[in-house]
């Protein structure tokens, strides 16, 4: 029941690899106003606020592509999201190996290492790992390394890209969403 052509298809990956670019870039700002916000809180708000723009650069640019090039369902608005997720998480990624490599210089580990030392922190840390003793918790936390730390950064980016996709697909696919957006009916149904 799969209508779609292999021409549709690379559509859907290069219509979602185009959009990732700007998503990427806003989520470069937002990875490197982030780690700049730890000693300044305006560059942790304008991190904050990329974060929100590259949301919503995800949802309307998949409506865009939905409402224009495609009518496409939840499904394939799901693997578009997705997709965007994937590239732009990559492009971060890239970011933040230049970052770390480069430019941080041990401030972040070294910020993070004074963080577990605070008691709040170790409380909070006892309280939901209670089986892991804090000396294990700091000795692996001091042999973290820039590869380690990208390794957890790729997975952090995989993981949020779930949720991300699933919100921005879902309200990207809304059925009346047409109606609403462009004050016209939905024309592309009708006509397939």
């Amino acid at each position: 029941m799969n209508n779609e052509t292999p021409q549709q298809r690379m559509t859907i990956v290069q219509g979602a690899s185009h959009i990732a670019i700007k998503v990427g870039l806003l989520c470069c700002i937002s990875f490197v106003c982030a780690m700049r916000g730890i000693t300044s809180p305006a560059m942790a708000f304008i991190g904050q606020v990329a974060t929100i723009l590259a949301i919503y650069n995800i949802f309307k640019n998949i409506l865009r592509y939905r409402l224009q090039v495609q009518d496409i369902r939840f499904g394939k608005c799901l693997w578009m999201a997705f997709l965007i997720c994937i590239f732009a998480g990559l492009l971060t990624n890239v970011t933040q190996y230049i970052y770390f490599q480069f430019f941080d210089k041990g401030f972040y580990l070294s910020t993070m290492a004074s963080v577990m030392e605070t008691p709040e922190y170790q409380q909070m840390l006892q309280s939901v790992l209670t089986d892991v003793p804090q000396a294990e918790l700091q000795e692996a936390f001091q042999q973290m390394n820039i590869q380690t730390l990208m390794i957890m950064f790729i997975f952090m980016n995989l993981m949020l890209s779930v949720p991300v996709s699933l919100i921005t697909a879902g309200l990207a696919s809304f059925p009346n969403i047409n109606s609403r957006k462009t004050g016209q009916p939905e024309q592309n149904s009708e006509e397939n």
